[in-house]
């Protein structure tokens, strides 16, 4: 692991120090005795620990699933299909933890899978809901509850594809907490509209929000004004459960409207309907559940990282087996270089030695700002965080802002090649 953290995005053969280390990198993969739920449960250790060290009792678990393309591999076994099997690959479903200010802790469960085309295509209703595919978002939740200290508590993030109503019953029967953006406007036990009903209710107040760039339609990260409504109600058991007689209950929870105010002009308004089981009955409470969803996104930029950061596409293994760890060993190193980023946004003036040793510290110093002489301190979080994204093109100007998390892995690659050839030197 510390060997493929050294340079995210090269080959085995790149980053290896020699030939004995990329074969034994390369009989790591092979190890059956080494799986992906052993790395996971060492790696969730970690992450449980740092948890703890925040002194936070409650902390956002957000899950979201991301396609990892591999191209037209047909010699690769293990591989699902996609796009009518022109494009092979596989599928990843994490949980991102993080803490209610933002903070990414690390992962707390992840599953990666092949899609089996044929099985998919069968009719939904026919199968039971444990061998459809978004039991992914209950059987993640579940383990990411498991041996959670009794002083923690978890709360489930998803955007719309989390919105299904096996999902929040079982996440209601196991007492775990949800806010979940709603995709249908389900029917109450009034025979009403939940998102019908919400919006006839007076505003309870207004919450500026951050929300971060969108690359497709080319809009930076923004300030904006939500204005918020909510409504707690029951509602109805889906037709399709109920003609199954899966035994489900009338769900009560409570809606959150979120509109934007001033919309960008000629773009439709931001529109959220939040689904909560948590009580509300002010607007600070309401304002505190969509403040945690607009975290949501981070999970977002940890596939940007491990994708366009560590290029886990461009990895190249004989199997599937063997691409499901690399996967997982790049999900890590993904999601400790998305901690660092907003570490150093957060803690900016702590001690730099909680990322790196004196040693460390003082080479960084000396090749960043090209000088022989130290500082009598160790620097701050942020001042090494902005002397690594500098080696990597960081060019620190006025408007620049923070240092993204794809210039700072640039960064730490640059770092380590200088850092291994400096002791070399010694």
């Amino acid at each position: 692991m510390k060997t493929l953290s050294h340079n995210p995005g090269a080959s085995i053969a790149e980053v290896s120090q020699d030939a004995a280390e990329a074969k034994a990198i390369s009989r790591l993969l092979q190890n059956p005795e080494i799986n992906e739920e052993n790395v996971m449960d060492a790696y969730r250790v970690e992450t449980l620990r740092q948890m703890e060290q925040t002194g936070e009792s409650v902390f956002l678990c957000v899950q979201d699933t991301t396609e990892i393309k591999f191209g037209s591999r047909e010699k690769t076994p293990g591989l699902g299909a996609y796009n009518r099997e022109q494009t092979k690959g596989l599928l990843v479903h994490s949980s991102l933890v993080l803490t209610p200010s933002g903070l990414p802790m690390g992962l707390l469960h992840q599953k990666i899978w092949a899609r089996n085309l044929k099985l998919k295509a069968e009719r939904k209703v026919s199968r039971p809901y444990e061998e459809k595919e978004n039991y992914k978002w209950t059987e993640t939740a579940q383990a990411s509850a498991q041996g959670l200290p009794s002083d923690m508590r978890l709360i489930h993030v998803g955007d719309r594809e989390a919105d299904f109503f096996e999902f929040l019953s079982t996440l209601q029967a196991d007492n775990q907490s949800y806010v979940i953006r709603s995709m249908q406007n389900r029917i109450t036990e009034a025979e009403g509209r939940m998102w019908d009903d919400v919006c006839k209710q007076p505003v309870a107040g207004e919450i500026v929000v951050s929300i971060p760039r969108d690359t497709r339609r080319g809009v930076p990260t923004r300030e904006t004004t939500l204005a918020i409504r909510f409504l707690t109600d029951t509602v109805q058991v889906p037709a399709h459960l109920k003609q199954k007689r899966a035994g489900y209950s009338p769900l009560t929870c409570t809606i959150i409207h979120a509109v934007e105010t001033t919309p960008l002009e000629g773009q439709a308004p931001i529109e959220w309907f939040l689904f909560t089981n948590l009580p509300i009955t002010t607007m600070d409470e309401a304002s505190e559940k969509v403040a945690w969803y607009v975290q949501r996104w981070k999970i977002e930029r940890f596939h940007y990282i491990l994708k366009s950061g560590c290029e886990i596409e461009k990895m190249q293994a004989r199997d599937g087996d063997r691409l499901k760890k690399l996967i997982l060993f790049y999900s890590i190193i993904a999601a400790q270089l998305l901690h660092l980023t907003y570490l150093a946004r957060q803690q900016p003036d702590a001690p730099c030695t909680q990322i790196m040793n004196d040693e460390e510290w003082k080479v960084l110093h000396r090749i960043a700002y090209k000088t022989s002489k130290l500082p009598p301190n160790p620097p701050t979080l942020h001042e090494s965080v902005m002397a690594l994204a500098k080696l990597g093109g960081f060019l620190g100007r006025k408007g620049d802002g923070d240092p993204g998390a794809k210039v700072l892995w640039r960064g730490i690659r640059a770092f380590q090649t200088v850092f291994e050839s400096y002791r070399y030197l010694l």
